[in-house]
């Protein structure tokens, strides 16, 4: 290959001497550039490249000539940039023959495709050393065909993609032989005007409005991620593109110009509505990229482009008009207060719990059409910044319509959804032309064909019977008379025994008067006799009315009277527990002598609009209701259900639910209207034990039995493995999560498992999701699957339109099976039961209260009630995730999670409930904890409390106002054993200012912090001088009893400056080293996390230290940390965790300890090196005598000061040019020097410990040292322009950084964003030593 390199070195310089030459700093959005590259992340903001591919027509050399003549018409391409003594970096103008163009295949031969290929790919995935060259380089091939690939690569730092477009514009213009326009001055001092302004009072005044707008309970926008994803993002990233095609480009244009509005401004509207519609939140927090801001503050041209954050507030009402009105508004006067994002974002996250949260996550860009030259086709397709977890790019064509991209964390959004989006917003985009006032709750997401898949039932062709229940059941008892149709106890019941005993109560029934409509009670416990009085209702005519003895009194005569029922069926025990004054008749069948009835059947017809039945479901006021089903409805329920089941004359079920729920009676009434038969349990409620004899005894098949109960079931059979083998278990009325259905699957020894759902007013069970056991779902519960039968479901917004796949909406049931309604309840009936927008025929639509959202594969996923949806510091939270999260943690078997309102100050607050397994302890704080690790930090409750079993409603549902208020912890206050404890006590109250203390209260839980323990230190040294004491004594001892021991002890112990943050566990022990200024004790949250698995061990602060001398230099602070891991860890696998200074410390160590122990990683945490305000070299600048005011301000300090012998010794020890970069850093300080020293917590402690860490860090210089290194930076620090560590300059094993989003340096630690990230880590490491 024939290579031509033309390359004029620039003379510049960029060393590290200060102040040879003019250069400015950089914005604030190009030092982010610049700490992602020094951490190696390359991915955020790409280069941008300029890719053609030019005919024939032109030559190399008219090629090379117009990117020479591009570079001196745009000099900022050979912007260069110098480090400073200290990191700090600036840029200069270069000259402009200093970028170079590399040129093949000119004088030889011909270059050929495949090689043209690959030595374009190398030039353009080239790392730029941007204090080496330029942030520009040009290669230009020959093809053998003629044509030449011309790639132009360009630095993010200097470029972004409208700069981009605006240089490939005038490329254009120079080949097409155009005037190229005027030259564009290099935009080199934006960085010093940006932070000048930045100082004004404008500026504090707009980053006053952002604080306001946006708020600190901030919850951005965006699209729903995936389940399990704890809403935080990693480091992958994922692309999806579309187009709009240029028939509804054009009406787009036309629609934008008809309106007065530009085109971008209706598709940023678009994208709004489909954001409000997706989330279901119309208060919008969203990013819209300002490519060129026209503010003389900031940049103009090269890296100019900022994220404009935008406030909505919307409603469904609104017509996209007003959407985009409303855009322009709040942009116009957002434009007007515009401060980069980066700086606004450090105003919101102020602390741990916000930190994990971007204030962008949904960014939308519009480009203008990019420009190519006459005779040359682009090569490169467009792309996106990916600083937002989401991002929608719409670029103008030349030609007409438009290329689209989203750009995701492939973590946090599901590819399928993603794809969807991009559909639907070219769908949102069609009906906005084809309809002028489109109001967003109009705007149609799903079509005819879609909606007709999702909604379908279960397929089922088979033509149903109109027979009523009772005719096919009687019919099946006279073919075989002497089968079993019921076991109950011991004892069994035949189909002919059923028909006959049916049949005389029936004529006795039809002499009382029972005709349809007419309501009879059926008192009696679950029973044959129970089956007997229902069908000899049903065969009468009549409907019952199952009526449970021992439910409160109170509810059942509700019952009794609302139901208007004229006869009770009942046994002479419960007499007494009927009401005296009802009109009813009343007939115990226990005492009733019916041999004179005839047993032949009655022949008394049936129509399919009569009442079968009325069952009573909790009320909103406290007082059930009654929902009336009709027999066409049920019949035909009752039969489609039956064939998904699998029913059949050999089906054998035990039916466990109650007959107060309109389940229970499904599941009696399937098997018998097949011929089948069923065991009826004799109790209430059996012990597990007493259920899977029951079913092995009697040869069950199926079992239908409540979620709750079924859990307990699989935990007994799963210790005792005494579950028979059977065909299919039913179960319902709860969520429930997989690790629940793990454990069905795998205790029941059951071929088929289905979870049903049914309102009671859609009959019985009109949902099933039926699967093999062992299936495994992605989602907070099981899918509740299909409608059986005759229905359709539908998953709605609150205005009735259709959710798409993966969003969550209330869940519509409609069809035929559904209740005629509430009896006597006609608003409420109308309230629930709507008019069915979807159907042809007309119909109705049940609204079920629950949230619900349509699958991938067409099935429906429970996703928690309506009212249980809440909302906390701006987040909409679904209760039904946190409880899926609790399922999963270890021992807990029941969970139940409620939004409290308790607080007589209004707070309101999370709060979970849970039920141990059997047999099983639970720790709460151990509970909570797990939460921690799998939740966002908002959505872990404030307290967990444990109940011996869930408070059930009477139709054995839970009944969550029930729950008990969390009770404030009492603690028991122990008082003081000894003399000791008591002098102990004394001072424990002086520093924490509390009166009630126990001698067993941790020192740290009841507000005891780092100063406070070395303030307790320096009291009990005045009272007791000769014992010796560290920090890390109350730090391991934190109880007055325990820490009063270590007294005790006196000089007989170990005087270690050692934390034992968990003493013991499986895994490589993980040492902590301590940053600058803070305890281990900042650690704690971390291993919490990790689990009590991860032993771990922390080291005192040097700057809390009893041993600190001024000015110690690395290697004497880390001494006595690597005697402790030596000794501990000698030759033994163990991980190191720096964060800030303590990366510092943790990398020294290791290098000193070399291969005396394992150190499989080390983890270092937002570590930055020495800035420039003490680095050596660094020549700090003062304005026309201010460096001898300085000094006068200080010596007169020193005066006052009671630290004056501290800083005499640290001041002695510093050269002219040090004192020079400390009088320099005096007056950068904002605030007055302090004077409140010498206590450890004083501001001028502070300051003195900063001053002497600098020093020490000055005068250190970091050697190569071969270890697997895993670094994370702060999104924050990134932002501030930090001058983070690159350690990959250090060990060849380490790898760039991981950003952790919307977090900063003091806040990171705690940080469950980058608990989740480390521990992913820590376990990806110990599975590559395995």
């Amino acid at each position: 290959m024939n290579k031509q390199i033309t390359n004029f070195a620039d003379a510049r310089p960029t060393d590290a001497v200060d102040a040879v030459f003019e250069s400015f700093p950089l914005t604030i959005a190009q030092k982010r550039i610049w700490s992602l590259e020094q951490i190696g992340n390359y991915t955020v903001f790409p280069d941008q490249v300029i890719g053609l591919r030019l005919s024939a027509a032109i030559d190399v050399e008219t090629i090379a000539g117009a990117c020479r003549a591009l570079v001196a018409q745009n000099p900022s391409l050979a912007s260069r940039f110098r480090r400073l003594a200290g990191g700090r970096i600036e840029q200069y103008r270069g000259a402009s023959n200093a970028v170079p163009i590399e040129i093949l295949g000119k004088d030889g031969a011909a270059v050929s495709e495949p090689d043209a290929a690959a030595a374009r790919k190398a030039f353009r995935d080239k790392r730029f050393d941007l204090l080496e060259g330029p942030g520009a380089r040009i290669q230009i091939i020959r093809l053998a065909d003629g044509q030449s690939l011309l790639t132009i690569v360009l630095h993010p730092i200097i470029c972004d993609d409208r700069e981009k477009s605006v240089l490939a514009g005038s490329l254009a213009r120079i080949l097409d032989g155009e005037p190229a326009g005027d030259m564009h001055p290099v935009e080199i001092a934006a960085g010093a005007r940006e932070a000048d302004w930045l100082e004004t009072d404008e500026a504090r005044q707009a980053l006053a409005y952002w604080r306001d707008a946006i708020g600190l309970d901030y919850a951005a926008s965006t699209f729903p991620t995936r389940f399990n994803s704890g809403g935080l993002a990693g480091v992958a990233r994922a692309e999806h593109r579309f187009s709009i095609e240029p028939d509804l480009w054009g009406k787009l244009e036309r629609h934008a110009k008809g309106k007065g509005v530009q085109v971008e401004r209706v598709l940023y509207a678009a994208f709004c509505a489909l954001l409000a519609r997706y989330s279901g939140n119309y208060a919008l927090l969203t990013g819209l990229l300002v490519a060129r801001p026209r503010t003389e503050h900031l940049a103009s041209r090269g890296r100019a482009e900022q994220v404009l954050p935008l406030v909505l507030s919307l409603t469904s009402r609104h017509s996209v008009e007003d959407v985009v009105a409303t855009i322009s508004s709040v942009t116009e006067e957002g434009l007007a207060r515009l401060v980069p994002l980066e700086r606004i974002t450090q105003e919101l996250v102020v602390d741990e719990a916000a930190a994990q949260e971007a204030v962008v996550k949904a960014l939308f860009e519009f480009r203008e059409p990019y420009p190519v030259p006459r005779q040359a086709t682009n090569l490169e397709p467009s792309g996106a910044r990916a600083d937002s977890e989401l991002s929608l790019v719409v670029e103008a064509r030349t030609d007409g319509g438009a290329y689209g991209l989203i750009d995701y964390a492939g973590d946090l959004y599901d590819g399928a959804l993603i794809a969807r989006v991009s559909r639907h917003f070219c769908l949102v985009l069609e009906q906005i032309v084809a309809k002028p006032d489109l109001r967003v709750k109009d705007i149609e997401l799903m079509g005819s064909d879609e909606l007709d898949w999702l909604s379908a039932p279960y397929e089922d062709d088979v033509v149903n019977d109109d027979r009523p229940v009772h005719e096919l059941i009687s019919a099946h008892s006279r073919r075989t008379p002497e089968k079993t149709a019921i076991v109950y106890g011991d004892e069994e019941w035949s189909h002919g025994w059923l028909e006959a005993s049916t049949n005389r109560l029936g004529h006795r029934l039809r002499q009382l008067g029972v005709r349809a409509e007419v309501t009879v009670a059926i008192f009696i416990k679950r029973s044959p006799e129970a089956i007997v009085g229902i069908l000899a209702t049903l065969k009468a005519g009549g409907a019952y009315i199952p009526v449970e003895p021992d439910h409160p009194p109170a509810r059942n005569h509700h019952i009794l009277r609302d139901g208007g029922v004229k006869i009770i069926l009942t046994h002479s025990w419960l007499r007494h527990r009927l009401p005296e004054e009802l009109d009813a008749t009343v007939l115990e069948l226990d005492k009733l002598d019916l041999d004179g009835e005839p047993d032949t059947p009655l022949y008394v017809p049936t129509h399919k609009d009569q009442l079968a039945y009325v069952m009573y479901t909790s009320g909103s006021t406290g007082l059930p209701k009654g929902v009336a089903v009709e027999h066409g409805p049920l019949t035909h329920h009752l039969q489609n259900t039956s064939r998904v089941y699998g029913m059949s004359s050999e089906s054998r079920e035990l039916p466990f639910l109650p007959f107060s729920s309109d389940g229970g009676h499904e599941r009696w009434m399937n098997p018998l209207m097949e011929g089948g038969s069923i065991i009826l349990p004799d109790q209430p409620l059996w012990t597990p034990e007493e259920t899977l004899t029951a079913m092995r005894k009697h040869g069950a098949k199926n079992a239908s039995i409540p979620t709750t109960y079924l859990q307990q079931l699989a935990e007994w059979a799963d210790i005792t493995d005494g579950a028979p083998p059977m065909r299919l278990y039913s179960f319902g009325g709860e969520g429930l999560a997989q690790s629940t259905f793990d454990l069905l699957s795998r205790a029941l020894k059951s071929e088929w498992l289905i979870n049903g759902y049914g309102p009671t007013e859609t009959i019985m069970t009109p949902m099933v999701w039926k699967v093999r056991a062992g299936t495994k779902f992605q989602g907070v519960y099981a899918p509740l699957g299909r409608a059986v039968g005759l229905r359709r479901v539908y998953v709605l917004d609150p205005d009735l339109n259709l959710c798409p796949i993966g969003v969550t909406g209330e869940l519509y049931i409609g069809g035929e099976g559904i209740a005629r309604g509430y009896l006597g309840k006609a608003d409420t009936t109308a309230d629930r039961f709507i008019p069915d927008p979807f159907s042809k025929e007309g119909g109705r639509l049940y609204r079920s209260g629950d949230l619900t959202r349509w699958r991938e594969d067409g099935t429906v996923e429970f996703v928690g009630r309506v009212d249980h949806q809440v909302k906390l510091r701006g987040y909409r939270i679904e209760l039904g995730e946190i409880e899926a999260a609790l399922l999963q943690q270890p021992g807990v078997g029941e969970a139940l999670v409620v939004l409290r309102d308790d607080d007589a100050g209004g707070e309101k607050a999370l709060v979970a409930y849970v039920v141990p397994k059997k047999d099983e302890r639970l720790d709460v704080e151990t509970v909570r904890a797990g939460l921690e690790r799998s939740l966002p930090s908002y959505m872990v409750p404030a307290a967990v409390v444990e109940l011996e079993k869930m408070p059930t409603n009477p139709n054995s549902k839970l009944d969550r106002f029930a729950l008990p208020a969390p009770q404030p912890v009492k603690r028991a206050i122990i008082e003081p054993a000894t003399a000791l404890e008591e002098e102990v006590l004394d001072v424990w109250r002086q520093i924490l200012k509390l009166e009630a203390i126990s001698v067993e209260d941790n020192f740290f839980t009841i507000g005891g912090n780092s100063l406070g323990a070395i303030r307790i230190l320096s009291l009990l040294r005045q009272r007791r001088p000769k014992v010796p004491l560290t920090v890390a004594d109350i730090f391991n001892n934190p109880t007055i009893r325990a820490f009063a021991g270590v007294i005790e002890q006196g000089e007989e112990r170990d005087l270690s400056e050692v934390i034992v943050l968990r003493a013991s566990g499986a895994k490589p022990r993980l040492y902590c080293f301590p940053g600058l200024l803070v305890s281990t004790r900042e650690y704690v949250k971390l291993v919490d996390y990790l689990g009590a698995d991860q032993p771990a061990t922390g080291f005192i602060c040097h700057s809390l230290s009893e041993k600190k001398e001024v000015g110690a230099p690395i290697e004497e602070i880390i001494e006595s940390y690597v005697d402790y891991i030596r000794t501990h860890s000698k030759g033994a696998p163990c991980y190191f965790l720096g964060w800030s200074w303590g990366g510092l410390l943790a990398y020294e160590a290791a290098r000193t300890l070399g291969n005396e122990v394992d150190v499989r990683m080390m983890a270092m945490v937002d570590v930055c090196d020495l800035g420039s305000e003490f680095a050596i070299g660094a020549k700090p600048r003062f304005r026309l005598g201010e460096r001898d005011a300085l000094h006068r301000d200080v010596q007169a300090w020193l005066q006052k000061t009671a630290m004056r012998p501290e800083w005499d010794r640290l001041l002695s020890t510093m050269d002219a040019d040090t004192y020079e970069q400390f009088l320099r850093f005096v007056g950068d300080e904002k605030d007055p020097l302090p004077t409140d020293g010498p206590d450890i917590s004083s501001r001028e402690h502070t300051f003195w410990v900063l001053i002497d860490n600098a020093l020490i860090f000055r005068k250190h210089r970091l050697v190569p040292h071969d270890v697997p290194i895993y670094p994370w930076a702060a999104d924050d620090s990134l932002n501030r322009g930090l001058n983070l560590i690159d350690w990959r300059r250090l060990s060849p094993r380490a790898c760039a950084a991981e950003i952790i989003t919307g977090t900063n340096h003091l806040h990171m630690i705690g940080s469950p964003a980058f608990h989740s990230r480390l521990a992913l880590r820590l376990k990806e490491t110990e599975k590559d030593n395995a």
